[in-house]
C-alpha cells in the first residue's frame, strides 16, 4: 500500500477530479495503488460504523439492486410455501415483518440514498433507476396472493388469536396492507391497481429528476440587486466568467436573498416567476399523478385519494381534514386581510420614497412582493434586519450549538467520527450513545451545502432502521442547501430563517434514532404522516427563547452572542404577518386535498385554472400568469399526497406539547427525558393519540397553537 497522499494514488487523483469522490472502503476493493489515507477498514457489526460501502459505479448500485430483488423474491417463496398445517408466526409473519427490499437492510440505502447528493449524474440516474426498483418490488410483495393467502388462514387461526396484543398487531397490519394494495380483488382489477400504481411510482421520479436536474441560470448586474448585500453579490461576481455578472440558480440560497432583500421589483418577479415556470414537463407529470392516484382510490373502494391517505392517519377522513382548515381559516382570514394591506400600503410608501411611483397612486401587493416587504416591514418597525442578524449566525456556530442543545436536553451523546467512507468532502458523521446506559442509538450524516445534481430542499432521510438481532441501530442523514463558508474563507452565514430550519430538520433525526424496542425493527413501525411533523414543530420554539439564541449565536467578526436588544425585537416580531403567513399554509393544504379529492383536474390546463382561483380566494395574493408552483411542490409527488396538512395538523398538536412542557423551562431535563421515552421511543409502534396523551396529561387542543400564533389573544 502507497504512503498517505501517494501523488499515483488513483483514490486521491479521483477525490480532486470529482470534487470529494470516495474514499475505498474494503483494502479488498481497492487498487494496489491506493494509499493509507484512502482504505478503511473492514466494517463488523458492532463496530462505530454505519454498515455501508457507497456505490463508485453504476454497476455497484445495479449488482445492489439485483441483490436485494433475489432475496426478496426468496423470503416471499419462502412464505408461501408453507403448509397449510405449519402455519406458524415465525413461519408467515416474522420473515415479512423484515423484507430485505426494507430499511431494515444496509444495501437499500446503499443503493438508493446516492440519487439524491452523489456528484456523478450516472450514479444519480442508477440511483434514481434502484428507488423505483424498489418501489416496484415493494408493491409487488403486496400484490403476492400466494402470501396473502397464507397470512390470511394464519390470522383466522387459534393460533393467531392467542397470540400477544403486540404480536397481533403485527399480523393486522399486514392483513391491512395486503388488502389496501388490492389482494381482496378480482384478477382483472387487481392487474389494473398494480399498473397505476407502477405508472404513479415512474411520474414521480421523473418529477424528482427534473427538480434536482435544474438547470436554470439567470444572469443579473448588481444594479439588478440593489439592496442585497454587498458581500454576497460580490461572492457571486467572483464566481462568474466576466467577475462582473451575478448568476443565479432557482435555488434557495439564490433565490432568498433576493425575494427578501432586493429593492427591484422586476428582479424579484423575474425570480419568483422563473421558479414557478421552469421544471420542465412537471405540471403535466402532476396531472398525470393525480389521475393515477384518483383512479387507484376508486378500484380500492374509495372515493378519492384523500379519503385512501387519511384513513390511516390521525385525521381519519378528508371531511376532518376539511372542518380542521376550515376552522383556522375562519379564525385566521381577518388578520390576513389587515396583513395584506400593512404590506400594500409600504410597497406604496416605498415606492414613493424610489421616485417610482407618483403621489396618490395606489399599487396591488403582487407575489414577489410578499417576503420583501414583509422583510422590510420587520427592519423599519422593528428593528430586525434579517442580513445584518445573519452575521452572528455562522453555520459552524449554529451547527455546534444545536449539538449541543439537543445531547443536553434528551440525555445523548454525540461523537464526531472522521475515517469513514463518503459520498461528498463536505458531509460529516456522528455516532450517538444513551448517556446513562452507554448503549448506542444510532448514526447521523450531515450533508448541509448546495452543490448541482444535490437534493434541493431540506429534510431528513431516514437510511436504516433497527434490526436488534444484529446489534444495527438506525442511521440518518440530513440533506440541506445551507450557504456554504466563500471561496477566501470567510464563514457560512445564516439566516433566523435557517436556523429554524437546522434545529427543525435535527429534530427529525432525533426522532429516527431515539425510537427503540423491537417494534421499531420492523417495517410496519411507521409514524402517521400527520404526526411526524409535531416533534420537530415543537422544537423550533427553541429558536425563540433568549437563552437558546445565545447559545447559537457568535459575530463572525467580533464574536459576541446576538445582542439582547435584537433578540427582544425578534421575539417581538415572531407572528407579525402571520396571518398572511397561515393564509398561505391554508391555501396548500385545501390545494392539496382539492387535487386529490373526488373530482380532481384532467390535466395541466384544469390545474392552472385551480391554482389561478385558489391562490386568490385563500391566500388573497394573485397568481402571476403562467406561474403553478405545483411545478417544485415536491410534497405532493412523494409520501405527503393528500398530506400536507399535516404540518399544520401537527403543529396544533405542538404548540400544545411546548405549552403544557417547555415553555416555562426549555432545558427541563426531566420534562426532555420524558418527551423522550413518551414522544420519541414509541416510533411508529401502537396508537400516537394515546403516546401523546400520556405525554401531555390531557387531550390535546387548539388553544396554545392559536395563541402562540397571534390568532386568539393571551
Amino acid at each position: 500500500m502507497a504512503k498517505r497522499g501517494n501523488e499515483g494514488c488513483p483514490c486521491c487523483v479521483d477525490r480532486v477530479s470529482k470534487r470529494g469522490g470516495f474514499r475505498f472502503m474494503l483494502m479488498a476493493r481497492a487498487p494496489p495503488e491506493a494509499c493509507s489515507e484512502c482504505v478503511l477498514p473492514e466494517f463488523t457489526y458492532g463496530a462505530e460504523m454505519p454498515p455501508f460501502v457507497w456505490p463508485r459505479e453504476p454497476s455497484d448500485v445495479e449488482t445492489a439492486v439485483s441483490q436485494v430483488l433475489a432475496e426478496t423474491k426468496s423470503v416471499l417463496d419462502s412464505v408461501a410455501s408453507v403448509p397449510d398445517d405449519s402455519l406458524t408466526f415465525a413461519a408467515v409473519i416474522s420473515p415479512l415483518m423484515h423484507l430485505p427490499v426494507y430499511k431494515t437492510n444496509p444495501l437499500v440505502c446503499q443503493a438508493k440514498h446516492m440519487q439524491h447528493c452523489s456528484t456523478d449524474p450516472q450514479i444519480r440516474e442508477a440511483a434514481s433507476a434502484a428507488t423505483t426498483a424498489f418501489a416496484n418490488c415493494k408493491k409487488e410483495s403486496r400484490k403476492r396472493k400466494d402470501v396473502y393467502m397464507k397470512v390470511k388462514k394464519f390470522s383466522e387461526s387459534e393460533a393467531s388469536a392467542s397470540l400477544s396484543a403486540n404480536d397481533r398487531h403485527y399480523v393486522t397490519a399486514i392483513l391491512e396492507g395486503f388488502e389496501r394494495n388490492g389482494l381482496g380483488l378480482n384478477e382483472a382489477d387487481a392487474a389494473s391497481l398494480k399498473k397505476l400504481l407502477d405508472d404513479d411510482v415512474e411520474v414521480c421520479s421523473a418529477y424528482k429528476t427534473n427538480l434536482a436536474e435544474d438547470k436554470t441560470r439567470i444572469e443579473f448586474t448588481a444594479a439588478d440587486l440593489d439592496g442585497c448585500d454587498a458581500e454576497w453579490i460580490a461572492e457571486k461576481q467572483a464566481a462568474s466568467d466576466d467577475k462582473k455578472t451575478v448568476v443565479l440558480t432557482l435555488k434557495y440560497p439564490d433565490i432568498l436573498p433576493v425575494l427578501q432583500s432586493c429593492n427591484v421589483s422586476e428582479t424579484r418577479k423575474k425570480i419568483a416567476m422563473a421558479r414557478e415556470c421552469a421544471y420542465g414537463n412537471n405540471l403535466e407529470l402532476v396531472a398525470k399523478g393525480v389521475q393515477l392516484r384518483k383512479k387507484s382510490a376508486e378500484i380500492l373502494g374509495f372515493d378519492s385519494w384523500a379519503h385512501f391517505v387519511t384513513k390511516t392517519r390521525m385525521s381519519g377522513s378528508p371531511e376532518k381534514v376539511q372542518e380542521f382548515l376550515g376552522g383556522i381559516l375562519a379564525k385566521a382570514e381577518a388578520g390576513g386581510l389587515a396583513d395584506k394591506e400593512r404590506l400594500r400600503q409600504l410597497k406604496q410608501q416605498h415606492l414613493q420614497e424610489r421616485g417610482e411611483l407618483e403621489a396618490g397612486a395606489t399599487v396591488e401587493l403582487e407575489a414577489w412582493d410578499v417576503s420583501f416587504y414583509h422583510a422590510l416591514l420587520l427592519k423599519r418597525e422593528y428593528g430586525v434586519d434579517h442580513e445584518s442578524i445573519r452575521k452572528y449566525f455562522p453555520c459552524s456556530v449554529v451547527v455546534e450549538g444545536t449539538l449541543a442543545i439537543y445531547q443536553d436536553l434528551l440525555g445523548l451523546k454525540f461523537t464526531e467520527l472522521f475515517n469513514f467512507d463518503t459520498w461528498h468532502s463536505d458531509v460529516r458523521l456522528f455516532v450517538v450513545h444513551d448517556c446513562e446506559s452507554g448503549n448506542r442509538m444510532g448514526h447521523f450524516y450531515l450533508d448541509l451545502h448546495p452543490r448541482d445534481g444535490k437534493y434541493n430542499h431540506a429534510a431528513i432521510f431516514h437510511l436504516l432502521k433497527r434490526k436488534d438481532a444484529t446489534m444495527q441501530t438506525p442511521v440518518d442523514c440530513m440533506l440541506t442547501n445551507l450557504p456554504a463558508p466563500g471561496a477566501d474563507g470567510k464563514p457560512a452565514l445564516l439566516r433566523h430563517d435557517d436556523v429554524v430550519t437546522f434545529f427543525h430538520e435535527f429534530g427529525h433525526i432525533m426522532h429516527g434514532l431515539c425510537a427503540e424496542g423491537t417494534g421499531n425493527s420492523t417495517t410496519l413501525a411507521k409514524c402517521p404522516r400527520d404526526f411526524v411533523e409535531a416533534p420537530s414543530q415543537m422544537l423550533e420554539n427553541w429558536c425563540f427563547d433568549e437563552s437558546v439564541l445565545q447559545k447559537l449565536s457568535r459575530h463572525a467578526e467580533t464574536g459576541e452572542h446576538l445582542p439582547k436588544e435584537i433578540i427582544a425585537s425578534l421575539l417581538n416580531a415572531k407572528n407579525v404577518s402571520e396571518g398572511l403567513m397561515m393564509l398561505r399554509q391554508l391555501y396548500l393544504g385545501l390545494l392539496d386535498l382539492e387535487i386529490h379529492g373526488v373530482n380532481p383536474p384532467e390535466d395541466a390546463t384544469g390545474l392552472q385554472e385551480l391554482v389561478d382561483r385558489l391562490r386568490p380566494k385563500i391566500s388573497l395574493i394573485n397568481n402571476p400568469p403562467g406561474c403553478n408552483m405545483l411545478r417544485n411542490f415536491g410534497h405532493l409527488m412523494n409520501q405527503y399526497s393528500a398530506a400536507y396538512y399535516g404540518y399544520l395538523w401537527a403543529e396544533v398538536l405542538s404548540a400544545d406539547m411546548f405549552a403544557s412542557k417547555f415553555e416555562k423551562d426549555p432545558f427541563d431535563k426531566k420534562a426532555g427525558m420524558e418527551y423522550r421515552k413518551k414522544v420519541l421511543a414509541p416510533g411508529g409502534v401502537g396508537k400516537i393519540a394515546e403516546h401523546l396523551e400520556a405525554f401531555l396529561g390531557h387531550k390535546p387542543t387548539q388553544e396554545p397553537f392559536l395563541k402562540s400564533r397571534g390568532i386568539l389573544k393571551s
